[in-house]
C-alpha cells in the first residue's frame, strides 16, 4: 500500500488474533492487516495448541461455549483439524478436599468434571502412576489443534473475502486527530482507517504508549516434546499439575509435549528462543515420576516463546472510554490467545458494529483494572487449576 491509501478497518498484528478478527470482519468491511514479520510468527507459532476454554471460564460458560461451538464447526476446513481430548488436572495430596469441593460445585453447575482416584485414573490411562498424587480432576470439553495452521486458515478466509494481508509491514503508530483514530503510520506511508485494532500482542502497550495506558508486560514460556520410550496412546489425555507449574499433551507422533515454567521478561527482544536447561532438567526429573516408560525418554524438540500477561491473567478486548474513538484493542491473552481466538473475533466485530456480542464483555473490559501500570507481579496460568 502507499501513502495516503484507505479501509475501514486497520488491523496490527498478523498472529492468531489479528488473523481471526480480520475474518470476523470480511467482508462486510474493507479490512488491511498489518503484520511486521510474516503471519503467525510470534507468539502464536510457539504456542502448544491446547484448548481448555470451558475449565479457565467456569464463571461464564457462554464465553466457552462460544469458542468451542466454533473450534468443531471449522474442524476439517482445510487443512485444520480440532482434536477432543479430556484433560487430567493432577491433585496433590494437601489440595484434596480443595479439589474435591471444586468438582462438587461446578458439577452441580452442569459442568462435566468428575474427581478420579488414583487408582481410577491408572485403570483408564496405564501410563499414569500416581503414587505421589491424591488423584486427578478430569475436565472434558477440551482438545488441542495446530497453532499455525488455525492461523493460517483464519487468513486465507479473510483474504478470499477480500482482506488485504501486508506482511513484513510494520506498523510505528496511530494517526490520531481530535481524539478519533484515523489511520497508522507504516514504513510505506500512511494509511488511513475508520477503526483501528491493535492486536499485535506484547508490543501494544509500547505501540499505543502515547495513546493509552494499559497493564500488559511481557512474560517468556518453555516448551519441551519428549520421546518416550513407548509412544503416547491416542486416548492419553492432556493435563497439568498446578504444584510443578507444567501442562502436557500428547503429540500426533506419539511424542510428549510438555510446557510451563513461565516467568515476567524484561528484555522480550533479546530473549532465548531455546528452552533453559534447567526446565529442560526439571521436566526430566518430574514427568517419570507421573508417567511410566519415561526414564530414558529423549528430547525430541524444544522452545521457548514471549506472551503478553495482564494481572489477572486474563486478556483485555476493549475499545476503551479514555481511548481514541475508533480504537480497539486486543492483547494480554497470557498464553489463551489461540483458544480465545474465536472469542475476540466475534467482541472485535460487535465494538466495531455496535451489535451485542454473544456473551458477557465485562471479563474483556479494561476498566476492571484500578491501576493500569506495568509494574505488576506476573502469575502463570499454570499456577492454577485453569488453562495454557
Amino acid at each position: 500500500m502507499s501513502d495516503g491509501d484507505q479501509c475501514d478497518v486497520a488491523i496490527v498484528g498478523g498472529g492468531v488474533i489479528g488473523c481471526a478478527a480480520a475474518r470476523a470482519l470480511t467482508p462486510a468491511y474493507d479490512v488491511t492487516l498489518f503484520e511486521r514479520d510474516a503471519l503467525a510468527s510470534g507468539a502464536t507459532a510457539r504456542a502448544a495448541g491446547e484448548i481448555t476454554m470451558t475449565p479457565s471460564y467456569t464463571d461464564v460458560p457462554s464465553i466457552a461455549e462460544h469458542a468451542m461451538a466454533f473450534f468443531r464447526e471449522y474442524d476439517g476446513t482445510t487443512s485444520f483439524e480440532f482434536t477432543e481430548l479430556d484433560s487430567l488436572e493432577l491433585v496433590p495430596p494437601s489440595v484434596k478436599e480443595t479439589a474435591r469441593r471444586r468438582v462438587d460445585r461446578l458439577s452441580s453447575e452442569g459442568f462435566d468434571v468428575s474427581f478420579l482416584e488414583p487408582d481410577d485414573v491408572e485403570r483408564q490411562y496405564p501410563r499414569f502412576d500416581l503414587e505421589s498424587y491424591a488423584g486427578a480432576v478430569r475436565h472434558v470439553d477440551t482438545g488441542f489443534l495446530d497453532p499455525y495452521t488455525l492461523a493460517t486458515s483464519l487468513a486465507a478466509d479473510a483474504e478470499a473475502d477480500g482482506a488485504r494481508l501486508q506482511t513484513r509491514t510494520p506498523v510505528d503508530d496511530l494517526v490520531v486527530e481530535d481524539g478519533q483514530v484515523v489511520g497508522v503510520e507504516t514504513a510505506t506511508g500512511t494509511v488511513y482507517a475508520d477503526h483501528v485494532v491493535v492486536a499485535a500482542g506484547w508490543h501494544t502497550p509500547t505501540l499505543l504508549g502515547d495513546h493509552l495506558e494499559l497493564p500488559v508486560r511481557p512474560y517468556r514460556t518453555q516448551v519441551v516434546v519428549l520421546e518416550p520410550d513407548e509412544p503416547m496412546a491416542e486416548s492419553f489425555p492432556m493435563g497439568w499439575i498446578p504444584g510443578e507449574h507444567i501442562y502436557f499433551r500428547p503429540e500426533s507422533n506419539g511424542d510428549l509435549l510438555v510446557g510451563g515454567w513461565s516467568f515476567a521478561e524484561d528484555d522480550p527482544v533479546g530473549a532465548s528462543t531455546d528452552a533453559d536447561g534447567e526446565f529442560v532438567e526439571h521436566v526430566a526429573d518430574l514427568v517419570p515420576s507421573f508417567l511410566r516408560t519415561f526414564d530414558e525418554a529423549g528430547l525430541s524438540g524444544d522452545w521457548a516463546g514471549i506472551d503478553a500477561a495482564t494481572p489477572d491473567t486474563k486478556p483485555i478486548v476493549d475499545a476503551p472510554a479514555n481511548a481514541p474513538d475508533g480504537l480497539v484493542v486486543a492483547t494480554g491473552f497470557h498464553g489463551r490467545g489461540v483458544m480465545t481466538a474465536p472469542v475476540a473475533a466475534a467482541l472485535v466485530r460487535a465494538l466495531i458494529t455496535g451489535e451485542d456480542a454473544p456473551f458477557p464483555t465485562r471479563p474483556f473490559e479494561l476498566d476492571r483494572f484500578d491501576d493500569r501500570s506495568r509494574d505488576f507481579e506476573f502469575v502463570s496460568i499454570s499456577d492454577g487449576s485453569d488453562s495454557h
